[in-house]
């Protein structure tokens, strides 16, 4: 059943649209065998923090499935279906041993890659350890974060490295936390950059220090790449021209720009504040899982707090529930925007404008993919290494550009698309090379910045 779009326009019309609706199964329902699921199954996904890992197995829930994490005591990390191949029984009471985890119930001891060891209650002749695998997962750990990949053991791809994870003189410190909502609503929230205007400065005040300007509406543009998208939103404060560019590489990773901005001089290719994934528990569930970037050449009024960084918690406004409930309702942050829309958002019931294209474009690309692998057919997936890295664009520039006698509209347009035309042409070179190249030729092109 749809709604009747009549009824829309009428005052008082809550019953004429009040039609039950379906969610959009096939971009927000992430189990084994669903499209939206099979489809994440095919990227390296963060589950857990190194923090986590004690001396027990830790249980998790990732993509609908329930794990367990864990280091042993030769310091490998392994991630193991939770229940017992054997009985069911829960391997977050499992004994750490030399390599891998021995279950409480009847002591079958399975190493990292799920393979029976040692099955001790058995006749010495069973043949039941070369016959049974206890279900596992391929991890990696990078800036204690550990990844995991869910998909076809025959199509695993190399761990894809960001150039974002070497940044000189960047401390990555990272952090997680939970939201009761689709992964897919989260995620969206990177790609529109017309909800910093509302929520995080005119509905309650501005909530980030230094980035005041984010009151009036920006001139958007978006630039579209295999893996994803770059997109940039662009303000004018005085004679200053303000662009802030953000990756956002599908299915769910997202970078943007400082968050404590100093905006009283020009600057180029200024990098990231934070990276993060938001990743599917279930499909009323996700969890954020990410880096803070310290830096101060990045963050110009270093307000950033290293202590407020870490498991539910970082060190901005609006990210977690762990506010009171009239704060929340005061000044409500992102987590409230993406967390209130419903546990699964129904998206038959919304009525999107001209602000939403990021969104649209993203749920375009996503279902292209989705239907994609759903048919066997390959996917671009972020390829990089530590050598040659996945180049991004993320980070602010800001160019002394007074107003001309054209609009001023579509000079701000033209001069943010030529930025990121320039940050491009700088991916034949590698760290620092690459920010010399790009900051030489931002000065040579606006000299007057």
């Amino acid at each position: 059943m749809s709604v009747d779009v009549r009824w829309a326009t009428k005052p008082f019309s809550g019953y004429g649209i009040n039609s039950p609706l379906r969610e959009d199964e096939e971009l927000t329902h992430v189990g084994p065998e669903t499209p939206c699921g099979e489809y994440m199954r095919r990227f390296w996904q963060p589950v857990a923090m190194s923090s986590q890992l004690d001396n027990h197995p830790t249980p998790i829930r990732i993509l609908g499935e329930e794990l367990v994490v864990f280091r042993d005591r030769s310091g490998d990390i392994g991630l193991l279906h939770k229940h017992c191949a054997h009985r069911g029984a829960s391997l977050e009471f499992a004994r750490l041993e030399e390599h891998g985890l021995r279950c409480c119930y009847h002591g079958w001891h399975f190493d990292i890659d799920g393979t029976i060891l040692e099955t001790p209650g058995e006749p010495e002749d069973s043949k039941i350890r070369h016959k049974v695998c206890q279900g596992a997962y391929p991890v990696r750990e990078v800036k204690r974060l550990i990844f995991a990949y869910f998909g076809p053991p025959n199509e695993i791809p190399e761990f894809p490295h960001y150039d974002s994870i070497d940044l000189p003189n960047h401390e990555l410190l990272p952090y997680s936390i939970h939201s009761p909502s689709n992964w897919l609503q989260e995620s969206e929230n990177s790609m529109d950059p017309h909800h910093s205007v509302f929520l995080h400065a005119r509905h309650a005040g501005t909530q980030f220090a230094g980035l005041e300007h984010f009151a009036e509406l920006p001139v958007v543009a978006y630039h579209n790449r295999s893996e994803g998208f770059v997109y940039s939103h662009a303000r004018r404060i005085n004679d200053l021209i303000m662009m802030r560019f953000h990756d956002h590489l599908t299915p769910n990773m997202a970078q943007n720009g400082a968050m404590f901005q100093n905006l009283a001089k020009p600057k180029a290719f200024g990098r990231m504040a934070l990276t993060k994934w938001v990743v599917p528990i279930d499909d009323t569930n996700s969890r954020k899982f990410g880096w803070r970037h310290f830096n101060d050449k990045d963050e110009g009024l270093r307000q950033g707090t290293r202590e407020d960084v870490g498991w539910e918690k970082v060190d901005f406004y609006g990210q977690t529930a762990h506010r009171s409930y009239e704060e929340r309702r005061s000044n409500p942050g992102d987590w409230e925007a993406w967390s209130s829309q419903r546990p699964i958002t129904v998206h038959q019931r919304e009525y999107l404008g001209t602000t939403d294209e990021g969104v649209s474009m993203l749920r375009s690309k996503l279902k292209r993919d989705i239907r994609a692998v759903a048919k066997g057919k390959q996917i671009k997936r972020p390829e990089g290494t530590p050598e040659d890295p996945i180049r991004t664009y993320a980070g602010d520039t800001i160019l002394r550009i007074p107003k001309d006698n054209q609009d001023d509209t579509t000079l701000i347009d033209r001069v943010q698309r030529e930025v990121y035309e320039i940050y491009k042409s700088g991916d034949k070179y590698v760290a620092g090379d690459r920010s010399e190249f790009i900051q030489r030729e931002i000065e040579a092109r606006f000299p007057s910045s």
